[in-house]
């Protein structure tokens, strides 16, 4: 009896080691929820996948051993169908044939099989997490697709030998071990293609942050420009209304206010790419009736580059703009603040509103540690997510380059973006 129950927590202990390896692996690439119960679950699959004995032409093992670890992770880990079942399929072959490996050919008792899978499965989460992409990483859907299509035939592999082998000649057959081998080696060719398309994808997505913000700070500058050319030609608009009768000269004037109202310049403070921006913005904020109030303690130019400026205080001020202009007329209001001061730019713009699935508590949108980034973003509420839902991530994309962070929280019942960064690195 004692043996027995040795036995089983000897069983237990090793199956938990696995089960605690495969799920620090699965997690690289997936992020799994937030929830002890699940994540039991999702530790006892991975377990149950690491430690299955997979002999060839027995199907007793890896059939529910391989359902139940894909339904731990659909059920446990967040993402899309096709991201968690191309996750989950591309771990279950790998470690399906490795396993094959060591019980059909391993030379090994049942002991020094058990430690050569446990090695295993800690040397799988030890390349993920050194070679593998980024933790909160992401691909397009038709990118999953392809990943998912490359998956099938090493998992095929695995399954044709196991289910459709003889059971008298699979042991021994050099062609079922040239097979495994190829199957277990396709998962570093995966891996290594899902770090290439994270990349290429990360790369598209600043190129198209950069021209967002380009052309942002270009539409800027074409503004400023078209003020400073009404400025010019108001003495010349002065002197004809000087010249024209009396009875014209009033008509002409109320005219002329009404093309130049909404067109002026502010000076908000030191820098002339701020005030280009926050007088455009306070434009709008008027045509939106808006209520729009500033403190900007900028005392001279920002050591930064236009456009990062642009992307920072446009970005931030039209998310603000768009969260209020469909409240109440009495709602509407929108508030800057802006300091600047050794070697730092802090930026804070609240408005009334609330985040997306905010609960009643305070919750934050934080960033990763010395990264700037952000852990979750809000997406877009709007239909076109192809060309809405930028503006975060081109802030995030202007902070980089000064050791910026962002964090975006909820404060009652106002929304508060915080901006720091550091502008002395740049100057």
């Amino acid at each position: 009896m004692r043996k027995n129950a040795e036995l089983l927590f000897l069983t237990i202990a090793w199956l938990s080691v696995m089960g605690i390896c495969l799920f620090m692996a699965v997690g690289r690439l997936l992020k799994v929820k937030n929830s002890k119960f699940l994540r039991m679950i999702l530790v006892t699959a991975c377990g149950f996948l690491g430690g299955m004995v997979i002999y060839l032409a027995d199907w007793g093992n890896i059939v529910p051993t391989f359902v139940f670890f894909i339904a731990a992770i659909m059920i446990c880990c967040e993402g899309s169908v096709i991201k968690r079942l191309t996750v989950g399929l591309m771990t279950a072959s790998t470690v399906f044939s490795f396993n094959a490996l060591v019980d059909n050919w391993s030379p090994f008792y049942q002991t020094y099989q058990i430690v050569i899978k446990i090695f295993f499965c800690a040397g799988l989460w030890l390349l993920i997490r050194k070679l593998g992409p980024d933790r909160d990483f992401e691909l397009a859907p038709s990118m999953w697709r392809l990943l998912f299509i490359l998956t099938l035939p090493p998992l095929g592999i695995v399954f044709s030998l196991v289910l459709l082998s003889d059971y008298d000649t699979a042991g021994i057959s050099v062609q079922y071990l040239f097979l495994l081998l190829l199957s277990l080696s396709a998962f570093a060719g995966l891996l290594w293609t899902m770090v290439v398309l994270a990349r290429q994808q990360k790369l598209e997505e600043e190129a198209l942050l950069a021209e967002q913000n380009r052309r942002y700070y270009e539409a800027m500058e074409n503004q400023h420009f078209e003020i400073r050319r009404l400025k010019h030609d108001m003495t010349n608009h002065l002197q004809t209304a000087l010249a024209l009768p009396d009875d014209q000269r009033e008509g002409y004037l109320r005219e002329l206010l009404e093309q130049t109202g909404a067109s002026r310049t502010l000076k908000y403070c030191g820098d002339t790419t701020v005030n280009i921006i926050l007088s455009s913005k306070a434009a709008l904020m008027e045509q939106n009736h808006i209520d729009f109030h500033v403190s900007a303690d900028i005392s001279e130019p920002l050591p930064m580059e236009k456009t990062d400026i642009s992307a920072i205080f446009g970005n931030a001020l039209d998310n603000a703009l768009e969260a209020v202009k469909n409240l109440p007329e009495n709602q509407r209001r929108v508030s800057l603040e802006v300091r600047q001061g050794k070697g730092i730019l802090a930026v804070s713009v609240r408005n009334p509103g609330r985040l997306p699935c905010a609960e009643k508590t305070e919750e934050k949108y934080c960033r990763k540690k010395n990264t700037g980034i952000l852990s979750s973003l809000p997406s877009t509420t709007k239909n076109d997510t192809k060309n809405h839902g930028l503006g975060l991530p081109s802030i995030q994309a202007a902070l980089k380059k000064y050791d910026g962070m962002l964090e975006l929280r909820q404060e009652g019942e106002e929304v508060c973006l915080l901006i720091c960064c550091y502008i002395s690195k740049s100057a």
